[in-house]
């Protein structure tokens, strides 16, 4: 049921909302980002306390989670993709970085330079590669101003490239094999994810696990949901017709 997915009853905005879909034969697997600012539908939202949020005609994607919290953010996913989401998970941007420190850092590559100091830390990369911990690694995932565009849209390209990042460094050998990483890299995941009531049953993470298994992360794709600027609000955007 929906209530099932319901996660803590902590506030907040989700300014990151990925979707994941496992291929039935298990031989790939689909990312997909949906923009903070996307303005769409939202569905009557259960309350933690009992009750429920009104629907609204339109709002936008990252005030959901602090409108009904996990449920809501599923549901308004579902409502927009029409696909049913079964299990949900949520980690703050801080938890990210905990689970990057301890695989070590993270390894990007950029193509041009990124210079921002309205981020705390100021952060700037010159173009190419680096390895990316602590509080730079938060600062490479909310620098805006830092990219060509400037906007959440070119951010949501970072966040992909930082995440992409950190599962090929999770697949490799040295992470595997090494039990002092993994043990701190399993450490880091319980303490920072919430999840759904559908994924604290240990065989639902198992058998995820093992569909993930051999799926290689050259049949790992990231994509962004199509969207365009909102004609009522150049600063939002629409799911694209």
């Amino acid at each position: 049921t929906k209530d099932e997915l319901r996660g803590s009853s902590g506030l907040g905005n989700n300014d990151v909302t990925m979707l994941i879909h496992i291929a039935a034969d298990h031989n790939s697997v689909t990312v997909v980002s949906f923009p903070r600012d996307l303005m769409i539908p939202v569905p009557s939202c259960p309350r933690a306390a009992g009750g429920s949020y009104p629907a609204e005609s339109s709002a936008m994607l990252n005030s959901t989670l602090a409108r009904g919290d996990l449920p809501c953010v599923v549901l308004t996913i579902e409502k927009l993709t029409g696909v049913e989401i079964p299990f949900a998970a949520k980690i703050t941007l801080d938890g990210v970085i905990a689970m990057s420190d301890a695989v070590g850092g993270v390894q990007v590559c950029v193509a041009t330079p990124i210079n921002d100091n309205m981020v705390i830390p100021g952060i700037h990369l010159p173009a190419g590669e680096a390895t990316l911990g602590g509080a730079e690694a938060l600062s490479f995932l909310r620098t805006r101003h830092g990219l060509v565009g400037g906007s959440d849209l070119a951010r949501i390209s970072n966040q992909q490239l930082f995440m992409s990042a950190l599962a090929r460094k999770v697949t490799s050998g040295g992470v595997l094999s090494n039990p002092l990483e993994l043990y701190s890299l399993a450490n880091a995941a319980v303490k920072n994810v919430t999840l759904s009531d559908t994924l604290t049953n240990p065989t639902a993470l198992v058998e995820i696990a093992l569909a993930l298994k051999n799926v290689g992360l050259s049949n790992m794709v990231f994509v962004q949901y199509p969207a365009v600027t909102d004609p009522a609000n150049v600063n939002r955007v629409v799911p694209q017709s």
